[in-house]
């Protein structure tokens, strides 16, 4: 099969939407099969991955860039590349491309629905409900042209209604791959001196991480021992280590940064602890990342994170209240055993989600996606 996968955002960019794509291509080209990306250009970037096509592009805000789609290069290229299969990550600028290829080519089109776009407003400089149901319209609009829809998780389907969306979903989680993350060298909880606490992820609004600091502070009131590593970047990391240091956690909270992914199992391997407050997500791949790295978790009440998080059994799970968050971490550091089997039951579980098991059901989407739409009807 050879399949062409656009995206606003590919490598050097870290997301949860870049390590999709990063990790399916890996099972696919394992599995025998051709995959070229389409993103916009890095020039602080050189791609040492095969047949990574870029656009121009025009740089902006927090690492981003807006790909400019006049590109003659690419509209040259893709119809040589001969391929059966166009795959969508996004639903603006280079998802539109795709779906112009789609219809000028004939050729099949997916789409991943990662993110709830409308949660992302902010972004805009403008929060407020017209624009939040305008990016629910143009989302619709370009939905009217693709041939499949993917969905992370269920939650995210179960909310296509508010976008007047009426359509069949495939639901295909993100994999982990589980060879980045061996056996731990120590359990959890094991160090009786130090609590290590440890957050993955974009240091931006709708993560909720004002939220987080505030539950710590409680937390470390109670247990000194705790210690808390905030690993990611993002646009909000420096008024979050103003507000650490006006709350006296300058020596408990220490702001890593943005990190390659390489880097990533290490620091999970020697955590004691996961924790994750944010409501906006779709799935949460740090969630089973974490899980793969055999780590008892305390996580926000969220949907999404417990398509794969199962409370009681690999995680806790509070309500947004500071000091129920805080309590459900002293549980865990206190109840050591406990916390270690919740972390075994957490690898266990993440062994489901393997790049292996789930780049077979994206293949099968695939062929699905093409058998339907050569006899002219949609999945």
């Amino acid at each position: 099969m050879r399949v062409g996968m656009f995206s606003n955002a590919y490598k050097p960019i870290i997301n949860g939407v870049v390590r999709s794509i990063s990790l399916y291509r890996q099972g696919l080209i394992k599995d025998g099969h051709f995959v070229s990306i389409f993103a916009p250009d890095d020039r602080s970037h050189d791609d040492v991955e095969p047949f990574v096509f870029r656009y121009p592009s025009v740089p902006l805000r927090f690492d981003y860039a807006f790909p400019v789609t006049l590109a003659p290069h690419i509209s040259w290229l893709l119809p040589r590349l001969k391929l059966n299969i166009l795959h969508a990550h996004h639903p603006f600028a280079l998802g539109k491309e795709a779906s112009r290829f789609s219809q000028s080519l004939g050729i099949p089109l997916v789409f991943t629905f990662h993110t709830l776009y409308h949660e992302y407003a902010h972004y805009m400089g403008v929060e407020t409900d017209i624009v939040k149901q305008l990016l629910k319209r143009v989302v619709r609009d370009f939905i009217e042209d693709v041939d499949c829809i993917i969905a992370p998780s269920p939650r995210v389907s179960e909310l296509f209604p508010s976008y007047g969306i009426d359509r069949a979903v495939e639901v295909l989680p993100t994999p982990v791959d589980l060879t980045l993350f061996p056996p731990r060298a120590r359990p959890p909880l094991s160090n009786q001196d130090r609590f290590q606490v440890i957050y993955v992820g974009r240091a931006a609004k709708e993560k909720n991480l004002p939220f987080l600091l505030r539950a710590f502070a409680w937390a470390v009131a109670a247990e000194p021992r705790f210690h808390l590593r905030i690993v990611g970047g993002g646009p909000e990391r420096e008024h979050l280590m103003e507000e650490a240091k006006q709350m006296g956690l300058a020596r408990q909270v220490e702001f890593v940064g943005a990190i390659p992914f390489d880097r990533v199992p290490d620091e999970l391997s020697r955590a004691d602890m996961f924790v994750f407050a944010s409501t906006t997500e779709t799935q949460g791949l740090v969630v089973l990342e974490a899980m793969a790295a055999g780590l008892p978790m305390v996580l926000a009440d969220s949907p999404a994170l417990l398509d794969c998080a199962r409370p009681g059994v690999d995680c806790q799970i509070s309500r947004l209240d500071e000091v129920k968050f805080a309590e459900a971490m002293l549980r865990l550091a206190h109840d050591p055993g406990r916390g270690q089997e919740m972390g075994r039951s957490a690898r266990a579980q993440a062994e489901h989600y393997s790049v292996d098991s789930l780049t077979q059901r994206l293949l099968a989407i695939y062929q699905n996606t093409m058998d339907a739409y050569h006899r002219g009807v949609r999945v």
